[in-house]
């Protein structure tokens, strides 16, 4: 990529942006990278990238087709499951083999780490530590037209396309009864000015929840009650 600092401003060029690093965000900068294109995934922590906060796995009945396409198109889902599960168990064996679902249960941290291990050490491929608060669009001939980014500090990155993977993050909100935190999934920091942005530029914006799990003490629980549920012994 090409590095231009004129007058404090910092600018950058490169083929694609990718907004968001979760699962989405690295199959397609990954994808990207390896077709060729030079790269940049944004993030608002390095540490919160492919992070679960919710339940920890992969496939099962409702994804489980999705992990199976993007493993047949060469994506790393898949690949990352298996060197970090701690359980992989095939679902609805008591039924017919149209509804078999494969769930493997992810250890959150490993999964997180190796998927990082993957992008850092991918060609064409730069991992940003950065908020994205603007799409930057040019009108030509009354049409707009995408070129580029730029991030909260002003640093500004051209680009030939921008693909936004930016998950419940956009002027997030955690509710916890009738509690409500202006912050991002698992405590980070939510994305507060992206969504003016798209606003402004004729996109429309919709509120989506999503719901988590209850968090439970093991210390409270009488687990000589419980039945345990183990993995197969044979990994498919």
């Amino acid at each position: 990529f090409v590095l231009e600092i004129t007058e404090g401003l910092w600018k950058e060029k490169v083929d694609v942006c990718v907004v968001g690093a979760g699962h989405a965000g690295c199959e397609a900068a990954l994808a990207c990278a390896r077709l060729g294109m030079e790269t940049v995934i944004f993030t608002m922590s390095v540490d919160s990238i492919a992070l679960m906060p919710c339940n920890p796995n992969i496939g099962g009945s409702s994804k489980g087709h999705l992990v199976r396409e993007i493993d047949a198109l060469g994506g790393e889902m898949g690949k990352n499951i298996d060197r970090t599960f701690i359980q992989s168990k095939m679902l609805n064996k008591s039924k017919g083999p149209a509804v078999h679902s494969l769930r493997a249960q992810a250890d959150k941290a490993a999964y997180s780490a190796a998927m990082r291990q993957v992008l850092e050490n991918q060609e064409n491929l730069t991992i940003k530590q950065a908020e994205i608060c603007e799409i930057l669009v040019e009108n030509s001939n009354n049409n707009k037209r995408i070129t580029g980014v730029k991030t909260f500090t002003g640093a500004i990155y051209e680009c030939r396309a921008v693909i936004l993977c930016t998950g419940t993050y956009l002027k997030a909100r955690c509710l916890c009864g009738e509690a409500i935190t202006h912050t991002g999934p698992n405590g980070l920091q939510a994305a507060n000015y992206l969504t003016d942005s798209l606003l402004s530029l004729g996109i429309e914006m919709r509120r989506f929840k999503t719901g988590t799990p209850a968090r439970m003490d093991k210390r409270s629980i009488d687990f000589s009650k419980m039945e345990e549920q183990k993995g197969d012994e044979k990994i498919v």
